[in-house]
């Protein structure tokens, strides 16, 4: 499976089950305060007492879906080109470092609930008024969740190839991933590039072999093979940076040259 399939396979499977914990402690905090009405201390002691992390992991079921995001970066590690030599301790480093980024992504969401399910009994909220606090505490919106995803599972990808690259220095490389409505114009200007060596990427487009597009990038270099060799996506991109081009002189204005995530941070 490519990187872009299995990051948003990923990505969906995590959204919605986001939503489904969601509906399921919006019915626990309503079964709560029915159950318990008569007598708020009581019900703010069940509150206090409760392993909030555990809540959000267990009863809300979102060990299950961490677990599943888990499982999709041994996917990236199953269809990953090795091309250099690299260790199994060092593979799963790599992949420790990233998923301990999601693992407390999500146990950061079970702080932000026990607010919620205060104010929501304290309150005497009804549903959709304790969902809109909820969205509001949590200040997570899907595009977010994506981002998180996408750059913690694209990174993973990078790190890989970059930590086999080390031993092989003139190893040709190509960008690849999908030319569709969401690639950025500098992933653009990286895919209609024929192969280079890590020296010409770096030279051309620093920080690109660590951070490809930036964040919520979907691509990666890979070395070059018949597999790699991205002849029709290199056309359609090189057509697609020149109608770029066309579009900026067609206004009058100057085309300015799409840059690297680290680029755009050294011009600041």
């Amino acid at each position: 499976m490519a990187l872009a399939d299995t990051i948003d396979s990923a990505v969906a499977d995590f959204q919605a089950s986001l939503e489904e914990a969601q509906e399921e402690f919006l019915t626990d905090v309503q079964e709560l305060r029915e159950e318990d009405d008569s007598n708020l201390e009581e019900v703010l002691a069940v509150i206090a007492g409760i392993s909030i992390v555990d809540y959000c992991m267990q009863d809300l079921g979102m060990q299950k879906a961490v677990n599943r995001l888990m499982a999709s970066f041994d996917t990236l590690l199953d269809d990953a080109v090795f091309f250099g030599a690299v260790t199994e301790s060092q593979l799963l480093s790599l992949r420790d470092v990233q998923q301990s980024a999601m693992v407390r992504f999500t146990e950061d969401i079970g702080s932000k609930v026990r607010l919620s399910l205060v104010q929501g009994v304290l309150q005497n909220q009804n549903r959709d008024q304790i969902r809109r606090a909820l969205l509001q505490d949590l200040d997570v919106r899907p595009y977010q969740v994506e981002t998180i995803i996408e750059t913690s599972m694209a990174t993973y990808s990078r790190s890989l190839s970059l930590l086999q690259l080390q031993d092989s220095p003139d190893q040709k490389l190509i960008y690849t991933g999908p030319l569709d409505s969401k690639t950025r114009p500098v992933c653009i200007r990286m895919l209609k590039e024929p192969s280079l060596t890590q020296e010409q990427i770096e030279a051309k487009y620093p920080g690109a072999l660590r951070d490809g597009g930036g964040f919520n990038c979907r691509h990666e270099w890979q070395p070059l093979s018949p597999n790699t060799s991205n002849k029709d996506t290199r056309q359609k991109a090189k057509v697609a940076y020149q109608g770029m081009m066309d579009k900026a002189k067609k206004k009058g204005r100057s085309f300015k040259v799409p840059k690297t995530l680290q680029q755009y941070y050294e011009s600041k």
